[in-house]
């Protein structure tokens, strides 16, 4: 692994008290991200696919639709929140978690009330219209949150320690969407009394802490920001931003064909360990992320990115030849939580996009990490639907029946599939993000070259501000 060589300059900015604040009122957020999206992924396939019977026809062209036509509006989001007029709203950034967050809780809470049980059109009708409605508001205040870091901390050392506690809080608070497919398979109004309670701690969350957070006014200066389509092109010319982003598909497919088939995988694992296994993802997640933030403290993110991702393959590997065995379950089980730590790299996903958002800046002096998240989003809502469409085609590929009689038991077929897809189909994606993110260029020196320019540029623009305010109040 290569040592990070990056110069340092956390230590020049101060740990204020409001600095504190804001720190811990941007991780607060990420309590709603941890339960609404969390219970979405491990129940919407179950939902509309298995419990309501959407045959696969249907289902898949449901999920095409749902990338292709949420993916185009990404951009526009994004480019909506660094344009917005801040002495109108008040903020760039905050009106959208304020008011969009408990907006998105709502669509949250409604999506989960069937509209029909046997009829397959409105079954369908339902699942698109859900899916839209609910990953617009998520996209929009997921783009906003993830744009505002930056304002809070500049050097990717400080990125990278608030997005590990983020992450921490958010899946500290994601615990009870472990039981929430024994809820829903048992107690569907249970279900729905769980999900309105999500819905109102997520409202309340929203307005509080979104009342409290401050962007930095220096940062906006949206007459220096282009229109959408010069926006997109100028994205589209970084080379850090293209390879990012085919990183990040590839990476995209393998998350979702884990956590969307949650409720399959758990058929591998002796009745009643459902709990466990989600309990054992929860742990490896922690685990892995704080290593790895360790670790960061001395590597680049990349090389461990790199090294990571080898390691996760070659152990998913293993754990499938172990899993195809009999009685060796105990062994592919360790195996299985020992890649789920290796893939603590995930860290540091957005602390990359925030270094392409940086060069930028430096080269066309405006602020636009909406722009990028949102462009990105492109990509990776294609690979939110083709993860599952694989995952659905794998399965019924090996026999698997969706929609089955209580009691259903799969085949032999099957449950060489469901391995297949929780061990091998991924290792398939990661490789090709390795071979993408090889050539991803702000690293080295040029990483190290970029930290100070960019501490340098934020220092005259805070000048530059603070001057224009003593001007205006004279």
């Amino acid at each position: 692994m290569t040592s990070n060589t990056v110069m340092d300059i956390s230590e020049d900015i101060p740990r204020s008290k409001e600095y504190r604040k804001q720190i811990l009122n941007y991780i607060t957020i990420k309590i709603p991200f941890g339960l609404i999206p969390g219970v979405f992924s491990m129940i919407y396939i179950y939902f509309f696919w298995d419990y309501l019977g959407l045959n696969q026809t249907l289902y898949n062209i449901a999920m095409i639709i749902y990338a292709l036509f949420n993916a185009l509006n990404d951009p526009l989001l994004g480019q909506w929140s660094d344009r917005i007029d801040i002495k109108k709203w008040g903020s760039r950034r905050l009106i959208f978690i304020k008011y969009g967050g408990p907006l998105w809780a709502i669509i949250f809470f409604f999506m989960w009330f069937p509209w029909s049980y046997d009829n397959q059109i409105i079954i369908f009708l339902h699942f698109v219209i859900a899916l839209f409605f609910f990953d617009n508001m998520l996209s929009l205040v997921i783009i906003v949150w993830d744009a505002l870091l930056p304002e809070i901390a500049e050097t990717y050392e400080d990125r990278n320690k608030i997005f590990f506690w983020a992450g921490i809080i958010g899946t500290i608070a994601s615990i009870p969407v472990l039981f929430s497919i024994t809820l829903v398979q048992n107690n569907p109004i249970g279900f729905r009394i769980f999900t309105g309670v999500i819905a109102i701690l997520s409202i309340i969350i929203f307005y509080v802490t979104a009342s409290n957070l401050k962007e930095k006014p220096e940062y906006h200066q949206e007459n220096n920001t282009p229109g959408v389509i010069q926006s997109l092109i100028q994205c589209f010319k970084s080379r850090g931003f293209v390879i990012f982003t085919l990183y990040r598909f590839f990476r995209v497919i393998t998350e979702t064909m884990l956590f969307s088939f949650i409720f399959i995988y758990s058929l591998l694992f002796p009745t009643g360990w459902e709990t466990i296994l989600l309990v054992a993802l929860t742990i490896a997640g922690m685990l892995g992320s704080w290593i790895f933030v360790k670790l960061s403290e001395k590597y680049e993110m990349q090389s461990l990115i790199m090294w990571g991702r080898f390691l996760e393959i070659l152990i998913s590997i293993t754990a499938f030849f172990f899993s195809i065995q009999a009685g060796l379950d105990i062994i592919w089980y360790s195996l299985f939580f020992i890649k789920l730590v290796l893939g603590g790299y995930i860290v540091f996903m957005n602390p990359y996009i925030y270094l392409v958002a940086d060069e930028d800046e430096i080269k066309y002096d405006t602020r636009r990490e909406g722009m990028f998240l949102g462009t990105n989003a492109i990509f990776n809502k294609i690979a939110e639907s083709l993860g599952p469409i694989i995952g659905v085609g794998i399965l019924v590929a090996f026999g698997y029946l969706n929609n089955a009689p209580e009691g259903y038991i799969p085949s032999e077929q099957a449950f060489f599939g469901i391995k297949f897809l929780l061990l091998i189909m991924p290792c398939i994606f990661d490789l090709l993000g390795m071979i993408v993110l090889h050539f991803y260029p702000i690293k080295g020196e040029r990483l190290k070259e970029l930290q100070e320019k960019i501490h340098l540029l934020h220092e005259k623009k805070k000048k530059e501000y603070l001057v224009k305010q003593s001007e205006e109040v004279i």
